[in-house]
């Protein structure tokens, strides 16, 4: 997504939620990143699930946060809805019509 519209000023930004204690959590991620050629910025939380999960939100990741033009949330997508096809790109659609 971040290819196909960063002409249009759309920025990605993924965050790994992996617990802080797994020691194997970085090689993991970099290779799941790689293979799916996520050259953007990639972050990764080091606060527990529970922590996190409270603050954002989330009850079930994966989750994917839309925000406007004026950062303000347009959109939360969590679990089978953090579909990009069928949920996120439409969104993100609509909000650059505007």
């Amino acid at each position: 997504m971040q290819r196909k519209y960063a002409k249009d000023g759309v920025v990605a930004v993924s965050v790994s939620l992996d617990e802080p204690e797994d020691k194997d959590a970085p090689e993991r991620i970099l290779k799941f990143l790689r293979a799916k050629g996520a050259d953007f910025t990639n972050l990764r939380l080091d606060e527990s699930s529970e922590l996190w999960s409270e603050r954002l939100k989330i009850d079930i990741p994966p989750a994917v946060f839309v925000f406007d033009r004026e950062g303000r949330i347009a959109g939360k997508f969590e679990g089978a809805k953090a579909n990009y096809a069928e949920y996120v790109e439409p969104l993100v659609d609509e909000l650059l019509k505007k």
